[in-house]
């Protein structure tokens, strides 16, 4: 009885460390950053990786937005971008990236103004839609507003 107890509190411990670990290397989290070489960056990835999904670029105060979405092989260049009921399909260049084992770069360019990006700003709310494939991003508030206000003339 106390070897099974033991191999039983083992099994958890175990089960409970794996899980967290799992947990932690997929968790996204959005970053923004404001550089005077670089511009403003607003990007959603894993933490202390190189893995991302998303990355916004702009000149601040340009008006102008370069939105990459890292998408796959086989997903198409027309990406829509939806905050609430709020949405718009975008035409983008895609391209292949030999060094991300399949991944597919979709880039496109639009204004600082654009009602979708507003709402996103206003609400933290993003979801992509790519093909029949539609990723719900986590909450991006303050990030996505501070970045949007950076990117307005």
């Amino acid at each position: 009885m106390r070897g099974s107890m033991a191999w039983l509190a083992v099994a958890v411990a175990l089960t409970v460390a794996l899980g967290g670990c799992a947990t932690h290397r997929e968790r996204m989290s959005w970053f923004f950053s404001e550089d005077r070489q670089e511009g403003a960056k607003l990007v959603l990835g894993v933490p202390d990786t190189d893995h991302l999904h998303l990355m916004a670029l702009c000149q601040p105060h340009s008006g102008e937005v370069r939105l990459m979405i890292v998408g796959r092989q086989g997903d198409p260049a027309v990406v829509e971008l939806h905050s609430g009921k709020l949405w718009k399909r975008y035409e983008g260049a895609g391209r292949g990236d030999d060094e991300s084992l399949g991944a597919l770069d979709i880039q496109f360019q639009l204004r600082a103004d654009d009602p979708v990006l507003a709402r996103v700003a206003d609400t933290g709310e993003l979801a992509v839609v790519l093909g029949r494939r539609r990723m719900i991003l986590p909450n991006s508030f303050a990030q996505a507003h501070d970045f949007i206000a950076a990117c307005r003339p």
